[in-house]
């Protein structure tokens, strides 16, 4: 079988925001990924691969390695592709802990944080002030299907604050000059706020945190100015995990 002119050029169009946007789907690629997503509950718009692989669904379209390099964003393409659509956000400011992403404009970072949350229990995460596109392909394969187990809001700042304060939340955020994650004790019901590498936590958001902390630096020289923003998130979700009873 072969993929037509057009599905290329449509499965092409989704590695952008916009067209994303317009047809409500993004791409997901590589075995493992894909096997993820096929186990999420995802709908699953069609499945596109070089083989008929155990997992795949029986409508699935086969093609040749060469089409597959066509529509892939990879250099290196992986025997499938997937098309699901995205969900719609399902959040109840419910949970004990919440992750804030504050201006996280990078993709490799954006995908660590997502695949580090999940690791630790943290499935609902916030995102304002011009975040990366969550189903950009990067974060899509960057966080090795942890995406498609968390639920991802993109919204305004007022309204970060407003649930919060409607919901009985404490905003904590990073910062270098914060107290040691070590010896802060978490709220009742906290959001972490991560500002990005680059410019840390917009003031709105820095000047409505009731605590702000830090991973110290115990390298007396410090010649390391900051840690990179997926890092900073898994130390400090190991430590407040540690306290908060995620359920």
């Amino acid at each position: 079988m072969t993929i037509s002119v057009a599905d290329i050029k449509f499965v092409r169009s989704l590695q952008q925001k916009k067209f994303r946007k317009e047809y409500g789907l993004f791409v997901t690629e590589g075995i493992k990924p894909v096997k993820e997503l096929l186990n999420s509950g995802l709908e699953i718009e069609r499945v596109y691969a070089t083989e008929a692989l155990d997992f795949l669904p029986n409508d699935h379209i086969v093609i040749s390695e060469k089409e597959l390099g066509r529509i892939s964003g990879l250099k290196n393409p992986n025997r499938v592709l997937a098309l699901a659509r995205i969900p719609t956000t399902q959040f109840s400011w419910e949970k004990p802990l919440v992750l804030l992403l504050d201006g996280i404009s990078d993709p490799g970072n954006m995908g660590t944080i997502v695949r580090t949350a999940k690791w630790f229990g943290v499935t609902d995460i916030v995102c304002i002030n011009d975040c990366v596109d969550a189903y950009d392909r990067k974060v899509v394969q960057s966080t090795m299907g942890a995406l498609f187990h968390v639920s991802i809001l993109y919204t305004e700042i007022d309204n970060v604050l407003k649930q919060a304060d409607d919901h009985g939340y404490a905003i904590c955020g990073t910062d270098m000059y914060g107290d040691s994650i070590f010896d802060f004790k978490p709220f009742k019901k906290t959001i972490l706020a991560i500002g990005s590498e680059s410019h840390g936590l917009s003031e709105g958001i820095r000047s409505s945190c009731k605590g702000l902390i830090s991973v110290p630096n115990l390298e007396s020289e410090q010649k390391v100015e900051s840690l990179n923003a997926g890092i900073a998130t898994g130390i400090v979700l190991s430590q407040l995990t540690k306290k908060t009873a995620l359920g």
